[in-house]
């Protein structure tokens, strides 16, 4: 569950609808940046269900005593957290083996960033690079990989979703004071992409259902829809988080995803740079 708390309630969103729309910023990604090859529809697909492993766990959240608000994918307790991180990469396997590859190095460096360390995490990154260094091998035989495909497809899974997760955790319209410390510093690994010239994809709200990205990603403006629940606190206290949630009706939460206007001085250096291209032509 990605959750968010305001004054009087607690922004809930499923971690699969949030996958969801990760699948569609990478739907619209421009398509110049792709590398050619097969794998490309695998790739999207993967990314709508990395989160998959959560539906079952999502359908009725817990509370975290500790912290007084609804566990969420960054405090779930790990044992059963890796259970269902496994289960998932299990099901995405069965329809794509590279999407499980991808998947599973996503979910490796996710760890990574945590910082967390436990006998059960050792176990479970041993099985996930075993079943990697299998999947290498299976594919040898049919699809080779290269390593510019892997490493390139790990970057587009890392930004989408965290495209995807600045909806869920940022409040729709707030000012950039106020954005999650996640992305102060812009989308870490966006440096990577030739379009950029090196700089980190940023992001700022225009208002409460436009968000305005630079440099921009995509083919053209992208809009996605997603589902959130606004959990009372007051009802959670009188019939627990379970009751509370199961009781409280969906929201739809509609955004465009769009470019940063440019100013009229960059606009013309652009022009004067293109002319000058031509020229050269």
């Amino acid at each position: 569950m990605i959750s968010r708390e305001q004054d009087d309630v607690f922004v809930m969103v499923k971690q699969h609808e949030h996958g969801r729309v990760a699948g569609e910023f990478a739907l619209h990604f421009k398509e110049e940046q792709v590398p050619a090859g097969k794998r490309q529809e695998e790739v999207v697909w993967a990314i709508s269900n990395h989160d998959r492993g959560w539906i079952d766990l999502d359908e009725t959240p817990f509370w975290n005593d500790a912290e007084g608000a609804p566990y969420s994918f960054i405090d779930f307790p790990v044992v059963p957290k890796l259970t269902f991180y496994k289960r998932g990469l299990n099901e995405i396997e069965a329809e794509t083996a590279y999407g499980a590859l991808l998947c599973s190095l996503h979910f490796e460096r996710l760890i990574e960033v945590s910082g967390e360390q436990s006998p059960e995490l050792t176990a479970y990154l041993k099985d996930e690079e075993e079943r990697r260094s299998r999947i290498h091998r299976e594919l040898e035989q049919s699809a080779p990989i290269s390593e510019g495909e892997l490493y390139y497809d790990a970057r587009l899974l890392q930004f989408c979703d965290d495209l995807s997760l600045y909806l869920a955790l940022n409040e729709p319209g707030s000012p950039k004071s106020e954005e999650h410390p996640w992305w102060t510093d812009g989308f870490s690994g966006t440096e990577d992409f030739s379009f950029t010239s090196g700089r980190a994809i940023s992001a700022e709200w225009q208002d409460a259902s436009t968000l305005l990205l630079e440099p921009f990603p995509f083919t053209g403006d992208v809009e996605v829809a997603f589902n959130i629940r606004r959990v009372s606190k007051t009802a959670i206290n009188s019939k627990g988080i379970a009751l509370a949630y199961s009781e409280t009706p969906e929201e739809e939460c509609r955004i465009t995803v769009t470019c940063r206007p440019e100013s009229p001085l960059k606009a013309i250096a652009d022009s004067r740079m293109a002319e000058r291209n031509r020229e050269q032509d």
